[in-house]
């Protein structure tokens, strides 16, 4: 199974064919899940993202995509622009901080952040610059993230994206996994009462190993988390560590971790509960 599998991901990751997985992954649709949850009042979603300006990024894709939202929805965006600023006139009304010098990422999302925030939203968004989404996005995943009571949640990568653990891929006959792992990007969201648990950011100087602590946070309080199979996204764009030093990184999440109560790397990737797609849950446009 694991020859196979590395078989097909570098035929999926050989430039050519990536390159039209992510044309075809542009025109999917979302699908909504059966049984959503009805909202009583519009769900109140908080974006909060980085992009490095002097780099090839999507930022622009994703501002759109995050504007254009509604069903039920009221987004806010607030975005961080590192090493200059965009040029799109939609991203610099939502640019609410530029930051010429380089910063960890949670410490600048900690920048974004009100004192009033966990109260006035329903869910917390933070979102990289890399990544692109289907059409009608935000509205499924939410729902998604409701139905299966993920107080902690993220999107599969579609199969011809970067990754650093083969376990955040997409399984396409599955809506959703119940995990005891939700990476911190490059999109992860957090609903109220695991936004009171985790926020503000630990602002330590590296990005790896939060997650880890997350882990450990989100089962002591018996929350949920979980990844979203039936919506993924294209995480195409850069290489894994193409921005930062993979050695540094890796000595500096074993420090931060060797003071933190965490789940360890080697017990973290386990599978809790699976949610197959049924029939009615199958739609021809699926992603990823």
């Amino acid at each position: 199974m694991n020859l196979l599998r590395s078989i097909v991901l570098k035929m999926l990751h050989s430039g050519r064919l990536r390159r039209l997985r992510h044309r075809l992954f542009l025109r999917t649709r979302a699908p909504m899940p059966s049984n959503a949850i009805e909202p009583d009042a519009p769900v109140r979603i908080l974006v909060l993202g980085v992009y490095m300006a002097d780099r090839a990024n999507a930022v622009d894709h994703l501002v759109e995509a995050f504007a254009s939202t509604q069903q039920g929805l009221r987004v806010e965006q607030r975005w961080v622009a590192l090493k200059g600023r965009s040029e799109n006139s939609k991203v610099r009304e939502v640019t609410a901080l530029v930051a010429t010098e380089p910063e960890p990422k949670f410490a600048l999302l900690n920048r974004l952040l009100r004192p009033s925030d966990v109260d006035d939203f329903d869910f917390i968004v933070a979102c990289d610059d890399d990544i692109y989404l289907p059409r009608g996005f935000l509205p499924a995943y939410i729902a998604y993230q409701q139905k299966f009571d993920f107080a902690v949640a993220q999107p599969s990568r579609a199969w011809h994206s970067h990754f650093d653990h083969s376990f955040v891929l997409r399984r396409p006959w599955l809506q959703a996994r119940q995990t005891l792992f939700v990476e911190c990007g490059p999109l992860v969201s957090l609903r109220r009462d695991a936004a009171r648990l985790l926020l503000p950011f630990d602002q330590q100087d590296e990005m790896w190993g939060i997650d880890l602590v997350w882990a450990e946070v989100i089962e002591r309080n018996r929350l949920r988390m979980g990844i979203v199979d039936a919506l993924s996204v294209d995480h195409s764009l850069r290489p894994q560590a193409s921005t930062y030093d993979k050695a540094k990184e890796e000595a500096a999440m074993n420090s931060y971790l060797s003071n933190r109560p965490h789940i360890p790397m080697h017990k973290v990737f386990g599978v809790v509960k699976r949610y197959p797609v049924a029939l009615r849950d199958s739609p021809g446009d699926r992603t990823g």
